[in-house]
């Protein structure tokens, strides 16, 4: 099994933002990759294929209760809106 931590950097409509994941391989499914939480980097409940793609995503993290709007395509994920601290 293939366990990888990956961080990607990108910069959509101003915003400079960081969102990591979590990468799984096993033998009978292709790669997924967990979307970890760009505030508290934990596991949250989405799984990403490299064909996924999502527009304006309201990503929610169950550890810290914070909501996060994300665009993901080809594993590229870019944060649009972060949560108001």
């Amino acid at each position: 099994m293939l366990q990888l931590n990956q961080s990607v950097f990108q910069k959509d409509n101003g915003y400079n933002a960081s969102c990591q994941i979590e990468m799984k391989q096993s033998k009978e499914r292709e790669i997924e990759k967990w979307v970890l939480c760009p505030v508290c980097n934990n596991k949250t409940r989405l799984k990403l294929r490299k064909n996924t793609v999502l527009k304006n995503f309201p990503l929610f993290c169950p550890k810290c209760r914070q909501e996060t709007l994300i665009n993901v395509e080809r594993w590229n994920i870019s944060i649009i809106k972060e949560p108001d601290a």
